[in-house]
């Protein structure tokens, strides 16, 4: 198989480095395979009376950080699919005030949550799977900043491993 290097870091906006540095390791589907299995554990450990814990007013319960994690990876998965198939796509971040802070989380269970991480999660691997060097650093379109499928599937790494932190710390106090 296929090893997925480190991006280049003139590949991404500068404040993705924080997050690149998070990202253990010099194989993208390993470190997938590797930080999907640590949430996963994670979320095993989550006690039921602290699902809808939030550490501070306004802030996210832990149910809305695990769904904020499974969104912000089909965004970022889908945006690494358009450029690997060079299509040019400019979609706008799903943040700030437009960004959707209840999750419809009153509807569902947590295992219903840790269900759509983990089939989000096993989907972008299999997408990245399937990518040739020239898909993974396909950026030949004029969009600042640049982005390629490589560091794309990179921040998704950071950022979850960043989520994961934030919950041990602020949620559980590990």
């Amino acid at each position: 198989m296929m090893r997925i290097g480190r991006p280049n870091l003139d590949d991404a906006p500068a404040w993705y480095g924080y997050f690149f540095d998070l990202a253990p390791g010099d194989d993208l589907l390993e470190a997938l395979e590797n930080s999907k299995q640590y949430t996963l554990e994670l979320m095993s450990t989550i006690p039921a009376e602290k699902e809808d814990f939030a550490y501070a007013e306004g802030k996210w319960t832990i149910k809305q950080a695990f769904i904020h994690l499974a969104d912000e990876e089909r965004y970022y998965a889908y945006k690494a699919f358009c450029y690997s198939r060079q299509t040019n796509v400019h979609l706008e971040i799903p943040m700030g005030e437009n960004y959707a802070k209840d999750f419809n989380v009153s509807k569902r269970s947590f295992k219903d949550i840790t269900d759509d991480y983990l089939a989000v999660r096993n989907a972008t691997i299999i997408l990245f799977k399937g990518m040739s060097n020239e898909m993974l650093d396909f950026k030949d379109f004029p969009v600042t900043p640049t982005y390629t499928a490589r560091s794309l599937g990179w921040f998704a790494v950071g950022h979850n491993l960043h989520h994961c932190k934030l919950i041990k710390e602020k949620y559980l106090g590990q």
